[in-house]
């Protein structure tokens, strides 16, 4: 596979037709046409089904795609490691993180990067599940700092552990339930629920339909820290949050631990990547300084 037959193969997928693609590159239709029926010679697959309606890729297509779009995300990152190393164009990175470290050691690791790499473009987003294996797919996240059960993670992704987060059942300070030890004593509360496939807390419902206990019956489903940080502080619903929560940020004087006895699966907290998908220079560069953070004696992780 060619470099140009995989822009036009994109740039087909994108625009939906090959006089969208042929428009966008500045190129003849009979030269995407060609690109395409290239590409279907070398794979011997057929990769789009056209019709009156236009085009529409075939499951051989959809599999070129994802595949093209890594490539091209590679190839990216190599022209900018070497204007990097030429002194060239500045480095971009993103990285999502989840809240426990964007609550205690990401001032100190930004702080440590910038340092090195000022003119980095750099984008931080929120690392919650959901949104960050889609992320890693594309090309839009180089890597994640997670928490997260690891054994929930597909093949297609590796996971570096740095550090173990005990789990709690949290709730305000002042809760009419803060002292309740019985899990059914909390089965009628509002309970914020973050439910994607492999999360903690689909995990927990597992767990608790094996150990043949009541499943919560109000269950508010949330996909971000801070809707559910909001909700903790300012409501009667609860959580299962990193215990090590209140040990940093203004959570520590917010929330309180309910000692419900129930057996919480701890998180593993670590770095996420696309497998044989290598790191850019300055993305390693940061992945580096999260494991310098995360491997010192830090009390608000322990």
């Amino acid at each position: 596979m060619r470099d140009h037959q995989l822009k036009a193969w994109l740039r087909l997928v994108e625009t939906g037709s090959i006089r969208g693609a042929a428009r966008s590159l500045h190129l003849s239709q009979a030269a995407i046409t060609k690109a395409i029926r290239e590409l279907e010679e070398d794979l011997d697959a057929p990769l789009i089904v056209r019709s009156s309606r236009g085009i529409t890729l075939t499951e051989c297509g959809r599999q070129l795609t994802v595949r093209a779009r890594q490539s091209q995300n590679q190839l990216t990152l190599a022209r900018q490691d070497i204007r990097q190393l030429m002194g060239g164009e500045k480095a971009r990175v993103s990285v999502a993180v989840t809240p426990m470290v964007f609550l205690s050691v990401l001032p100190d690791v930004l702080r440590d990067f910038r340092r090195s790499m000022p003119l980095a473009d750099l984008t931080l987003e929120e690392g919650l599940m959901p949104a960050v294996l889609p992320a890693l797919r594309a090309g839009t996240v180089d890597f994640a700092i997670a928490a997260l059960i690891p054994e929930t993670l597909g093949s297609e992704f590796d996971f570096e552990p740095l550090k173990t987060l005990d789990v709690m059942i949290a709730g305000r300070r002042g809760h009419p339930l803060a002292n309740a030890t019985r899990w059914e004593e909390l089965v009628e509360c509002d309970w914020l629920m973050q439910l994607s496939p492999g999360s903690q807390h689909t995990f927990l419902l597992d767990q608790l339909q094996q150990l043949g206990l009541p499943l919560p019956r109000r269950i508010i489903k949330t996909n971000t820290f801070g809707v559910t940080s909001s909700l903790l502080v300012s409501t009667d619903a609860v959580s299962t949050i990193p215990s090590s929560i209140l040990k940093v940020g203004p959570q520590s004087e917010q929330l309180t631990r309910i000692p419900v006895d129930v057996p919480l699966r701890p998180l593993t907290l670590g770095i996420v990547t696309l497998r044989d998908n290598p790191l850019s220079l300055a993305a390693t560069r940061f992945s580096n300084l999260f494991r310098e953070a995360l491997s010192r004696v830090n009390p608000a992780l322990d």
